[in-house]
């Protein structure tokens, strides 16, 4: 498995959109929380500073995880801009046990 770094940057005056579908959002993403699946979430949150949000995956493949990212509830309400996707490889720390 591969370990991805994935960067929601939000829709510019989408704050009330994003209130409004975040409980489906982080509900959608729990669905990705068993590390033995094809595609699973390790990590996720917004970043306070700026308006968008690091979340980061294992996936057998990206293909798969677009795949995933594609039916978030916040794409699916036009809440994000863009999303970013990015192989990591986490050497060190808590999340290094997912390395390739």
């Amino acid at each position: 498995m591969t370990v991805f770094a994935v960067e929601y940057l939000y829709a510019e005056n989408s704050v009330e959109l994003r209130n409004e579908h975040r409980a489906a959002h982080r509900g959608y993403l729990s669905d990705f929380l068993d590390t033995t699946a094809a595609v699973s979430v390790l990590a996720s949150g917004p970043c306070p500073v700026a308006d968008r949000a690091l979340l980061i995956f294992q996936a057998d493949s990206e293909e798969q995880l677009r795949e995933v990212l594609e039916n978030d509830p916040f794409n699916m309400v036009g809440a994000l801009e863009q999303v970013k996707v990015t192989e990591w490889n986490p050497v060190t720390g808590l999340l290094s046990q997912f390395a390739s």
